[in-house]
């Protein structure tokens, strides 16, 4: 390197310049007129320079770097680390014991409520008790038996009514015992994890302190280097050597520069902390396909309801225009028809809808004005018009939808262009009736949920939930219209799963015909699923098979039923 340089091609001659873009190569005079002519030349001084200058300020900005990175693994850093993790440790389990606390007062108040209920029973039987009682004791002697026979149906029908409620109870207090438990076996796995991260964090740790060593070393051999080299005053060993030190610098530089997870939390566990519902699923899927499609065998059939019974067996309403008449078909979930009726009503093709009222019974109304039990066990019918036992339903209404209460075993049944929902016992008595809310103009579709009327205002293009009161309901909240703006949407059918989740479909006013069935969440408030039909769908239900709920939506007048698999998640 003390020698004098020589130009690289022209070895009998002394460079006096150096050929920058090509690496810094000795040249002589002759080759700025050959092989680097035009290329960037600098004398030696200038070039030693210039590269004393660059490597100065690359040891600089190591020297910078490298304060910066000891501050990350310094001890206090190694401290936070410790103290934040405990943080996210005490954060899990006040997370979990809060939870467990809402949980435990949940219960407590189920078990209140339970208690209650028997006092509420033994209070409602020592009324009906006590007025018999009262009633006897005026009465003549020979009356007497007739009293306490009544006094037994009485108390059975009051024993009957608070034991399914507290049936209910016992259930979903149970449900809780068994959700409080998996919390607490999600809580201990959780902590866990918690501490394994820990672990797994200290050997990174540990890698990345032997990578920070190794990097030191190669920057203090970098330093001895360099300052050998500046502290030269030759300048042919400053252009030669410079270069590649810069390399390794620049190098050194981006391994400094690396990054380091942040050292504030932890870093891998994800706390994936399950939301326990209380008394219900927190969703209950549609199966994405059609599990199955029914085909019903009668070609002239055309739907207006569907209803489920026990075994799984399915009711059809409907009408036969070949017969002019309404008709009943009960099928199985191959589609075979188990049971058919015919019914002439006096009127041209008269829309028949039907409800499950029990385990064998079917509550069905029929136009203009007939309501009627169907029995499947023996096919029997019973009927009455509505007409002739209350003089408060007009003669020119037309009867529109029904549903079923199976709390006090009451058939509910909505005329045409009336806010008027009559109301029977399960032997076809009237009852009483309930005029819903005035912005309710023609209820089409009416089913029961958790005591509330869900209500299809067909004219109105909306879906209200109102208060069951006799005389007067009152509203209590209206179903989100799901976004449907490529055309005008109406209400047409409403029902509810067990655990609570309502289905609705909705069907343009107009061709083309569309359709779509919307789920929404247990009060009605969040859509949760749009989903787009066959255009001629009618009617949505759900029926109980062996394998669990099913969504049917049959079609009007092409013979199928599509049956979508319901599955309740917690």
């Amino acid at each position: 390197m003390r020698d004098a340089p020589r130009c690289h091609i022209h070895y009998e001659e002394i460079s006096k310049l150096f050929c920058e873009t090509c690496s810094n190569l000795p040249v002589c005079m002759a080759c700025t007129y050959g092989e680097h002519k035009g290329h960037k030349l600098h004398e030696g001084k200038t070039l030693a320079k210039l590269k004393r200058e660059e490597l100065a300020q690359k040891l600089e900005s190591l020297e910078e770097i490298e304060k910066d990175r000891k501050l990350i693994l310094s001890k206090k850093a190694y401290e936070r680390l410790i103290i934040n993790v405990n943080i996210e440790k005490e954060k899990v389990i006040k997370m979990h014991d809060v939870k467990d606390e809402k949980i435990m007062n949940k219960m407590q108040d189920i078990e209140g409520r339970r208690q209650q209920v028997k006092q509420e029973k033994r209070n409602a039987e020592k009324k009906i008790f006590d007025s018999l009682q009262r009633e006897m004791e005026n009465e003549m002697q020979e009356v007497k038996k007739k009293y306490e026979e009544m006094f037994k149906v009485k108390k059975i029908e009051v024993t009957d009514i608070f034991k399914a409620r507290e049936s209910f109870l016992e259930k979903e207090l149970s449900e809780l015992h068994g959700k409080r438990e998996r919390f607490q076996r999600d809580k201990e796995d959780l902590l866990e994890q918690v501490e394994k991260e820990l672990a797994e964090n200290f050997k990174t740790f540990k890698t990345m302190s032997e990578h920070f060593d190794n990097i030191k070393k190669r920057l203090e051999a970098l330093n001895v280097m360099a300052s050998s080299i500046l502290a030269s005053d030759n300048d042919w060993s400053a252009v030669q050597c410079i270069p590649d030190m810069c390399i390794a610098a620049t190098n050194l530089m981006k391994d400094l520069k690396k990054d380091f997870p942040e050292w504030t939390t932890l870093t891998y566990v994800t706390v994936n902390y399950k939301q326990y519902s209380i008394g219900k699923p927190s969703v209950t899927k549609i199966s994405e396909q059609v599990e199955k499609e029914i085909t019903i065998t009668d070609s002239n059939l055309r739907v207006c309801d569907m209803t489920s019974v026990g075994d799984g067996n399915i009711v059809i309403s409907g009408i036969t225009p070949d017969r002019e008449a309404s008709v009943i078909i009960v099928i199985k979930m191959n589609g075979r028809i188990m049971q058919e009726k015919t019914m002439n009503t006096g009127k041209h093709w008269p829309a028949r809808y039907c409800k499950s009222l029990s385990q064998h019974k079917v509550a069905t109304v029929s136009e203009p004005n007939e309501i009627g039990l169907y029995d499947l066990r023996d096919g029997s019918y019973i009927k009455k018009n509505i007409s002739d036992v209350t003089n408060s339903w007009p003669k020119d209404r037309y009867v529109r939808c029904v549903a079923t209460d199976s709390v006090n075993n009451h058939i509910l049944v909505g005329g045409d262009d009336s806010r008027d929902v009559y109301v029977f016992d399960n032997q076809l008595n009237y009852l009483h009736f309930l005029t819903l809310p005035e912005m309710i103009k023609c209820p089409r579709g009416i089913t029961i949920s958790d005591g509330h009327l869900l209500v299809c205002d067909y004219d109105g293009e909306k879906c209200y939930v109102t208060t069951m009161d006799r005389l007067k309901s009152k509203l209590v909240g209206e179903l989100m219209k799901a976004n449907l703006e490529r055309n005008s949407f109406r209400p047409r059918s409403v029902c509810t799963d067990k655990n609570g989740f309502v289905y609705m479909l909705w069907k343009s006013y107009g061709l083309p015909q569309q359709c779509y069935l919307v789920q929404y969440n247990h009060h009605g408030s969040q859509v949760l699923v749009t989903r787009e039909l066959d255009g001629r769908a009618s009617v949505v239900t759900v029926v109980e098979t062996s394998q669990g709920e099913k969504l049917l939506v049959p079609t009007y007048d092409t013979q199928t039923v599509y049956m979508y698999d319901l599955i309740a998640e917690d």
